[in-house]
């Protein structure tokens, strides 16, 4: 009879375990707003870094078509300069390397070392004006590479959309996990309320109680590890969104029959078209080589100059030569002259480079071509696999609802019969098992459907319009 009586008082302990669990995983989620799919999409598209240095590349990109714009304009160049020294002048001509200093006078008999002084200023203007299109395929290249840029955003945005998308329903589905589990320790607490008057009134064997405890804490554990894995994927989508995920909890309403049938609606396209987000990087590649390509054949064309030069001097030295000894009157111009010439310039060896940088350039084109088709060819497959996936899931779903009606009918005939003392605890935990079972089926069966749809949504690059159907 003692011995009883301490089964009877564990019971109570482990009831009492049960509603503080209970009260615990209540309050918490009273206290959370719901955060629907739609919103954690957007708040990660407005939070998520990579997406900030990808606006920032091509607000790079833009700022690169204004350059080299304005590689068109003229080069005017303002000199001045003021020397001191001496100046000493042979016949011949020579190469200006850089390093020698021009001196321009009349030649003496022999090499004077007086100082000297000198003041030149200049005005010089260089202007390509005509290179066969050189400056316009410039343009063409920045345009391509800023709409590269911008492909590769929009590719980026899309991979965190589905990243975001998928993580969402996972969160969704251990969610609703755990709602399974708890609603199996509220199972678990009525056994044990159907133990203890079995016991008290003798209809049961004491041994009833320890296996029931077995039972309970075998389903808190499971409770226990199903929170574990919530609270993992919250942490992932806190860092994805930048929110506390703590204090919302995902919308299960997405399941509720009449928007299930709103979303059955949503067909998407069966073929993957040139304009997804993931080919566009690959097409936009592949383009940006083309106008690549086409620069390079403008590069080593012939160039068409207009220049100009103006220019005033002054020296310490007079036209017949004599030096003065006031080195300060440099500022007192007494030449001027002025310049024009028109400018072509063509260097034939450059042809080399011509012929070799365009036989790569054409190559890198044929690889970028190629890497499209084969990616179409692979997004394709994906969208084919998912189609046949996404048919067999919902064939799957047709039959969960029998079976779910059948298991709980079942559970409850058993508890019935536990009550009466007409079965054994083994009989009720076996139909808890096959419910519990069937709800989780239902929980990952309806995940599937979702992740499959949100797939050949992507896969046809109506990702957005599958995002609408989550809008609040």
């Amino acid at each position: 009879m003692i011995i009883e009586r301490i089964k009877i008082k564990c019971c109570y302990r482990v009831y009492l375990h049960v509603l503080m669990f209970l009260l615990l995983f209540y309050s918490a989620d009273a206290s959370a707003q719901v955060l629907n799919m739609y919103d954690a999409v957007n708040k990660a598209i407005a939070y998520y870094p990579l997406l900030q240095g990808r606006q920032a590349e091509i607000t790079a990109g833009k700022a690169h078509i204004s350059t080299v714009n304005g590689n068109r304009l003229p080069s005017l160049r303002l000199l001045n300069e003021t020397t001191v020294g001496t100046s000493n002048s042979l016949p011949g001509a020579y190469f200006g390397l850089g390093t020698i200093p021009s001196a321009s006078a009349s030649i003496g008999n022999q090499n004077k070392y007086s100082l000297a002084s000198g003041d030149i200023g200049i005005s010089y203007l260089d202007w390509q004006f005509l290179t066969f299109g050189y400056y316009n395929a410039q343009v063409k290249e920045a345009r391509a590479q800023l709409a590269s840029s911008q492909a590769i955003y929009s590719g980026d945005k899309f991979l965190l959309s589905e990243n975001v998308i998928s993580l969402y329903l996972d969160l969704l589905k251990k969610y609703r996990l755990l709602q399974i589990e708890q609603e199996n320790v509220q199972r678990m607490s009525i056994v044990f309320n159907a133990i203890k008057a079995n016991v008290l009134s003798g209809l049961k064997p004491g041994v009833d109680s320890s296996t029931a405890s077995a039972e309970y804490s075998r389903a808190r554990i499971a409770y226990i590890q199903a929170w574990n894995d919530y609270k993992y994927d919250q942490v992932s989508m806190a860092a994805y969104t930048g929110i506390d995920s703590a204090l919302v909890v995902p919308d299960t309403g997405i399941f509720a029959q009449a928007f299930l049938h709103k979303l059955y609606l949503f067909q998407p396209a069966d073929s993957v078209s040139l304009s997804h987000p993931m080919l566009a990087i690959y097409q936009k590649q592949y383009e940006q080589q083309l106008a690549n390509i086409n620069t390079i054949s403008k590069k080593y064309l012939p160039r068409l100059s207009v220049e100009g030069a103006g220019w005033v001097r002054g020296s310490s030295i007079s036209p017949a030569g004599v030096y003065s000894s006031d080195l300060s009157n440099v500022m007192l111009y007494s030449r001027s002259n002025y310049l024009f010439g028109l400018t072509a310039s063509y260097n034939l060896f450059d042809l080399k480079h011509r012929h070799d940088e365009l036989v790569e350039g054409r190559y890198k084109a044929e690889a970028g071509k190629d890497i499209v088709l084969n990616e179409q060819l692979n997004l394709n497959r994906m969208l084919q696999q998912a189609n046949t996936a996404y048919q067999g899931t919902l064939q799957k779903l047709n039959e969960l609802p029998l079976q779910f009606n059948s298991s709980q009918q079942a559970y409850t005939q058993q508890m019935a019969l536990y009550k009466a003392g007409l079965n054994t605890l083994i009989d009720v935990t076996n139909a808890l098992y096959v419910l519990r079972q069937t709800e989780t089926d239902i929980v990952l069966t309806q995940d599937d459907m979702m992740q499959l749809l949100y797939v050949k949504a992507g896969l046809s690059n109506q990702l957005d319009n599958f995002l609408q159907n989550f809008k609040p």
